[in-house]
């Protein structure tokens, strides 16, 4: 009687939720179709509203022109937020690798010499000992000391590019970025390049970079007696380099080195967009003294 009774109790039961079940209908959310204009703005876009950077041309022959000039710069490369975290980085992986890391002490099993125990352990009522390369004794072992090892650390390479990124960002903003049509020099006196040098202030603390792929000869044989002048190229230039130095004056083809190195492509500025007669723009940055 009470297992019939259960039986008929399931299954109304069971009748009932498949009833429910059956009364409640599925709503669906239709989303709205989404175009890739919409969802990712174009490259082009972007690129008309960077605009270049522009930074007076400085004159090293010393012939004054009546139109002062300026050079378009990349914005991406010379306009880029201060990371002084990756400064430091890119500072201490250089000095890292410069460490020779010859420095070499002997251990006590190192020491020539002989193991024989100098004196007996009990009797003489002095210090124990054991043998002569004990740390403890005069022309014994080092204990723990130096051996030869390798100092240099890794870093990655991208952010070893945002930091000359942040480096050369840094002298535009303090304005001790200066630009020259080209780094060369027409005598290789020393005298006559010091002269010069001292009438536009760059005497001393300054560094050429050429994006050629040797300095001129008549500018480095000119240069290399002076002190606080040195000349480099773009493939030797390290992040390094452009934080030691005061000043740091670069070459067309410098700038268009580093700027394929460094850029993003986002701006692509030609050679005949890259110097501007008339300079009447709001975002022209001067270098430290003016050109002569």
């Amino acid at each position: 009687m009470l297992s019939a009774l259960r039986k008929s109790l399931a299954g109304s039961s069971q009748a009932i939720c498949r009833r429910r079940m059956a009364t409640i209908a599925p709503t669906f959310v239709q989303s709205k179709p989404t175009t890739s204009s919409q969802s990712k703005p174009t490259t082009r876009k972007v690129a008309d509203l960077i605009k270049p950077v522009y930074l007076t041309m400085s004159s090293f022959t010393g012939k004054s022109n009546s139109a002062r000039k300026a050079v378009a710069l990349d914005p991406t490369v010379f306009d880029h937020p201060i990371r002084r975290d990756i400064l430091h980085l890119c500072v201490v992986h250089y000095l890292d690798s410069l460490r020779q890391g010859t420095a070499s002490t002997k251990t006590r099993a190192e020491v020539a010499g002989s193991r024989r125990k100098i004196r007996p352990q009990k009797g003489s009522g002095r210090a124990r000992l054991g043998d002569r390369q004990s740390p403890m004794l005069r022309g014994g072992g080092v204990a723990f000391g130096p051996k030869p090892r390798d100092f240099s650390t890794k870093l990655n390479r991208k952010v070893i590019q945002m930091g000359m990124r942040v480096a050369l960002t840094m002298k535009l903003r303090e304005q001790r970025l200066g630009v020259l049509q080209r780094i060369n020099w027409w005598s290789h006196k020393t005298a006559t390049l010091s002269s010069r040098l001292n009438g536009l202030g760059w005497r001393t603390g300054t560094l050429f970079i050429t994006g050629e792929s040797e300095v001129p000869t008549r500018m480095r044989l000119a240069s290399r007696n002076l002190r606080g002048i040195e000349c480099k190229t773009v493939a030797d230039l390290v992040v390094y380099d452009i934080v030691k130095w005061r000043r740091v004056v670069l070459d067309l083809t410098a700038i268009d080195a580093l700027e394929r190195a460094l850029g993003k492509g986002l701006l692509g500025i030609s050679n005949s967009e890259r110097v501007v007669s008339d300079i009447t723009h709001s975002s022209v940055e001067h270098s430290e003294t003016p050109s002569t």
